[in-house]
């Protein structure tokens, strides 16, 4: 059992896309609303697109680039208070969490689609 758990744990984080289908298509069977069930997806998928580049870094590189992960979230999450603070005044924090959350999966979710792409074309090159 634990095997089985593993190995469904390690798809999720080795594809995320997977992740995010599978918790909208549940969630769309649930809820009927689209609009919802992809605010969903992105919020609960969005740890497994940084774990996977995370890995997918370490695997490319093979240095562990937890640190600059790290110290984006970090940035984005100060940017992102400077122009709710700036824009509205009055921080409700909130909103600013889901905001910064969404952004870092978009950010995440390109960075997790370039390196894929990077890492087959430097397997692709590297065997011939």
């Amino acid at each position: 059992m634990s095997e089985a758990i593993a190995w469904v744990v390690a798809t999720l984080v080795t594809l995320p896309i997977i992740c995010f289908y599978l918790i909208y298509i549940i969630s769309v069977k649930t809820s009927k609303n689209k609009k919802k069930s992809i605010k969903l997806a992105v919020d609960l998928s969005a740890s497994f697109f940084i774990i996977a580049v995370y890995y997918i870094a370490y695997e490319i590189w093979a240095l562990s680039l937890f640190w600059v992960i790290l110290i984006l979230i970090i940035i984005v999450a100060m940017i992102f208070t400077v122009i709710h603070w700036k824009i509205s005044e009055d921080i409700q924090l909130g909103k600013l969490i889901k905001g910064i959350w969404r952004f870092n999966f978009i950010l995440f979710f390109l960075a997790y689609l370039v390196l894929s792409i990077y890492g087959l074309v430097l397997s692709i090159y590297s065997i011939t």
